[in-house]
């Protein structure tokens, strides 16, 4: 006997908090229409905001063998969602900063109440990211 079935795929919205005022927010973003946005290889926009202008550890591994076109990661820290601006992250670990500006949010002017970064990452399978806060 043989029984229909109907699947149906559904994107997950991602919310992550962790100690220390750490809380991480993964979104699906399209690229902008009619752009020239290079960096939308990035399909995924993990947004992290921290309660300080902390430093991050990352590492990043892609998995094993030749990947065409190459996968691209991204972070952008100035405060924006522009993400046009962001900074391209090669393979290897990386010490990131979650604001450009080397200060204390209490000498930030204005000063605001937490602070954005955002981590673009590709849709790949076997990619590993380790991120280390203290």
């Amino acid at each position: 006997m043989v029984i229909p079935v109907s699947v149906q795929a559904q994107f997950v919205s991602i919310r992550l908090e962790l100690p220390a005022g750490i809380h991480f927010n993964a979104q699906m973003l399209d690229p902008m229409e009619g752009g020239t946005w290079e960096n939308s290889k990035a399909k995924i926009w993990v947004g992290i905001e921290s309660q300080e202008n902390l430093t991050l550890l990352l590492d990043l591994e892609y998995p094993e063998g030749e990947i065409l076109p190459a996968p691209e990661a991204y972070f952008l820290n100035d405060g924006t969602n522009d993400f046009e601006k962001a900074l391209k992250l090669i393979q290897g670990s990386h010490e990131l900063l979650m604001n450009s500006t080397a200060l204390l949010i209490q000498n930030l002017d204005p000063r605001p109440t937490h602070i954005q970064a955002w981590l673009g990452l590709p849709v790949l399978n076997g990619i590993t990211i380790k991120l280390e806060y203290p």
